[in-house]
């Protein structure tokens, strides 16, 4: 039988008209239902000038009230989606109720408003389709039509009595759905019967908002002449100008500033429209808006002005016209940041190379001591960090919390060692702690990143130095930390490079009444134990020795390779077989 179903549901298809006569001949129902819940009068409903097969599956008492689907959808619905006026006419004369929703909750003509089919929007307003339900969002046949473009559509329903000013789940009206997809027509049919042009949706938006925003300037146009508050402002205090600044939509600005609108306004933030289009890189809406006397300099909630955040989002080609234009670069922001540390953080090498160029000093400190290549480190921008450091700037310096640029690598880049093998080869010391006396090792140790634990090790990083950080587990250094962790495989890479004196510290710790308190687990204890009694291999040592007589840093690694060694006394040098995972 399901041979024969899928048989009927093909002729239906194909508008074969003696396969589904067979079919149902053979026993198969007119109201069988294919995997997807469809009904064989909803698939001859959806093809054009399949009529004599509806009329056929009349005959077979096919139900024309039938809902199924994954829209839940009547053979009308599909009819009357897809535009075919003579399949609409056949199901409603059969009894169709016109006003039945589907699972969107949207009726046949509904639908219809969105295909634009005239015909079919005429046939079913005749047969007491209703204007005023409400679909899927809560629109009205008349939203559909709007946002379709229909113009004919709105005026039949128009007619009809459609409520005009009706707001669908978002508080958009038809007037403003027409809008914002640029539709010129129906947003004038809409507003010469008396459309609020200033009506707002839930986020206090009104039609030019929309229209401003996709750069719709016809409609701008359109509803500017109709009285629309030019300077409206949205639940973001956002204007129509904003909108499209930030958009990038040059003639609608243009429009808008023809209009007079006010360039200075600001929105929540304390951002005027200069603002929004810098940090979008809307060079020409930049241009129009200087043009127009905006502020070049107006700072934001966070004193940022344009050109801050140009530089914070690398658009060089905003930051060199604002220059230009005469931007007052040596203002900050409210934590100090200077405009190359904006620059830094945009992670634009251009950027940073114009700022440079303007005179700023590559080691600039905000309030928080951050120096432009912690503020790059932070932001995990790589490219940066290494323009940077080959301008020669300090990579040392301590910032917030006294942290260096090598320690805010360790700390943020969990995922990735480029910036930390960065630092280490242009000689950061793995050494220096922030001031609770952490040390990238113990950071390193502390997230179980091996790739970074290897490149601080390879840097002969000091293993000694105890950290406050944690309150867990105390004043700790690197090696104690990683019995805190758990974590044997670091462990004992860590007792393998620093040997008798990580053996001499498990010793301290086996020894100390600290191990039997409840911070210390049993399998703690055991790790401790096994390593307090563990004996140093003297190749081991031996490498200890030839590579602390190397110094320390990202260096050492390249003086093992200019040795002339066996290569597999050079791979045991750089570490390569040592497992910290």
């Amino acid at each position: 039988m399901r041979k024969l179903a899928a048989a009927l549901f093909h002729g239906c298809r194909a508008g074969l008209l003696d396969t589904v006569v067979a079919m149902l001949e053979a026993g198969v129902s007119s109201n069988t239902e294919d995997p997807e819940g469809v009904s064989p009068l909803m698939v001859a409903a959806a093809r054009h000038g399949h009529h004599s097969i509806i009329q056929l599956l009349f005959t077979w008492e096919s139900s024309v009230h039938y809902l199924g689907g994954p829209l839940g959808n009547t053979a009308l619905h599909e009819a009357a989606s897809q535009g075919f006026l003579e399949c609409c006419r056949l199901l409603v004369g059969a009894g169709a109720d016109v006003n039945v929703r589907n699972a969107q909750e949207d009726t046949a003509l509904i639908l219809a408003a969105h295909s634009g089919n005239i015909q079919v929007v005429r046939h079913l307003l005749s047969h007491g389709a209703s204007v005023r339900y409400r679909g899927h969002h809560d629109r009205t046949a008349l939203h559909v039509a709007a946002e379709n473009g229909h113009v004919n559509c709105c005026k039949l329903f128009i007619m009809a009595e459609a409520d005009i000013e009706a707001d669908d789940a978002f508080g958009h009206t038809p007037l403003i759905s027409a809008a914002e997809k640029g539709f010129v027509e129906p947003t004038r049919v809409l507003l010469t019967q008396g459309a609020d042009v200033n009506n707002v949706c839930h986020s206090a938006a009104t039609a030019l908002h929309f229209a401003s925003q996709h750069g719709n300037t016809e409609c701008c146009k359109l509803l500017l002449n109709s009285g629309a508050e030019i300077d409206a402002q949205d639940i973001r205090r956002y204007t129509p100008l904003m909108m499209a600044s930030m958009n990038g939509h040059s003639d609608t600005v243009s429009l808008l500033v023809e209009f007079k609108s006010n360039v200075n306004m600001a929105a929540y933030n304390r951002r005027t429209a200069l603002h929004l289009a810098a940090e979008r890189g809307k060079l020409t809406c930049s241009s129009l808006l200087l043009e127009a006397d905006s502020q070049i300099d107006a700072q934001d909630s966070n004193l940022c002005t344009p050109v801050h955040l140009a530089a914070s989002r690398g658009h060089a080609d905003v930051l060199q016209f604002l220059i230009e234009s005469g931007s007052d670069l040596n203002r900050t922001t409210t934590n100090g940041n200077s405009l190359l540390h904006m620059a830094a953080t945009g992670g634009n090498v251009h950027c940073c190379k114009m700022v440079i160029g303007k005179g700023f000093g590559l080691d600039i400190q905000n309030n928080d001591g951050d120096t432009p290549l912690i503020a790059a480190v932070s932001n995990k921008q790589s490219q940066v960090v290494q323009f940077l450091l080959e301008s020669g700037c300090d990579v040392n310096a301590r910032g917030q919390h006294g942290m260096t640029a090598l320690n805010e690598a360790v700390f943020h880049h969990y995922g990735s060692c480029q910036i930390v093998k960065l630092l280490l080869d242009n000689g950061a010391d793995p050494d220096i702690p922030d001031d609770v006396n952490t040390s990238p090792l113990w950071f390193a140790v502390d997230s179980g990143n091996p790739q970074v634990i290897k490149l601080l090790l390879q840097s002969n990083a000091d293993l000694g130095q105890r950290s406050s950080l944690s309150e867990s587990c105390g004043p700790c250094n690197a090696l104690e930390h990683s019995a805190h962790k758990q974590n044997r495989a670091v462990l004992e890479a860590l007792v393998r490079i620093y040997n008798q004196s990580a053996v001499n510290m498990m010793k301290t710790l086996h020894s100390s009444p600290q191990l039997l308190s409840p911070q210390y687990s049993p399998l703690v204890r055991d790790l401790v134990h096994s390593v307090a009694f563990s004996t140093s291999l003297l190749t081991d040592m031996c490498r200890e020795s030839i590579r602390k007589s190397l110094g320390k840093g990202g260096q050492i690694n390249q003086k093992i390779q200019e040795l002339t060694l066996p290569k597999s006394l050079l791979k045991f040098l750089l570490l390569e077989d040592l497992d910290v995972e």
